[in-house]
């Protein structure tokens, strides 16, 4: 059973704006229960396979656009070097006393995004842009804070059309979400294959309300949503 709710709780929080990681470690808290790094490897794979699916058309534009692909390496180097860097750091953050704090710092974020957008598109975007967009996913190392909606939020901040700010984001979770499956993958057994099925499934779920939620203006109720989280982790806490 543990397995099956840890699945969909990656599957939807990794791609809803509200943080797999915080909302795993309330869970695991919650619950009593808390997969070792294999299982959880096993549980970015599901939401790996789910947005290389959802987001495949983008990503073959991408690879007919050069620059789009350089722009998302550039992006994606911040998170990495931090992560090599202060590996240490980013394991010890994993507790529930600072999520009050990040939870917060994504829906401030989520609700300023949300009245920004512009008509940029993805392959105009500079190295400078992208460099600004991977220090917001490099903040998403640490719980609480959410990967896609860091991401989506900045993008929007930079002038980028809600499609553009959203698929970008899609791409940048497939390095980041297969590199967490591959590096920490040492094989698992039954619960890991069926933690990986319901987080695929739940992500391609969670991949397709946010996109309507973008596409509606609707970014700022995943921005409420984490103030009321916030308030109950604190109090909670």
């Amino acid at each position: 059973m543990g397995a099956v709710i840890q699945g969909i709780v990656q599957g939807l929080t990794e791609f809803l704006p509200i943080s797999s990681s915080g909302h795993l470690e309330v869970f695991s808290k919650v619950f009593g229960f808390r997969g070792d790094l294999s299982f959880v490897a096993l549980l970015h794979l599901g939401t790996f396979f789910a947005v290389f699916i959802f987001a495949f058309k983008k990503l073959v534009f991408a690879f007919k656009k050069p620059w789009v692909l350089f722009m998302l390496f550039i992006s994606t180097l911040p998170a990495v070097i931090f992560g090599m860097l202060f590996e240490d750091v980013v394991e010890k953050s994993f507790n529930a006393e600072i999520l009050p704090i990040t939870f917060s710092i994504t829906a401030f974020f989520l609700l300023i995004g949300s009245v920004s957008s512009g008509r940029k598109k993805m392959e105009e975007m500079s190295w400078i842009e992208a460099l600004l967009i991977g220090f917001a996913q490099l903040l998403a190392l640490f719980p609480g804070i959410s990967r896609s909606g860091m991401t989506i939020s900045a993008a929007l901040l930079l002038g980028y059309t809600f499609e553009d700010a959203l698929y970008y984001s899609f791409l940048m979770a497939l390095p980041v979400t297969l590199g967490a499956g591959i590096l920490k993958f040492q094989g698992a057994g039954t619960p890991g294959l069926v933690g990986l099925v319901f987080s695929f499934l739940f992500g391609l779920l969670a991949l397709f309300l946010l996109k309507k939620s973008v596409y509606l203006g609707k970014l700022h109720v995943y921005g409420y949503y984490l103030v009321g989280v916030s308030l109950v982790s604190f109090l909670w806490g």
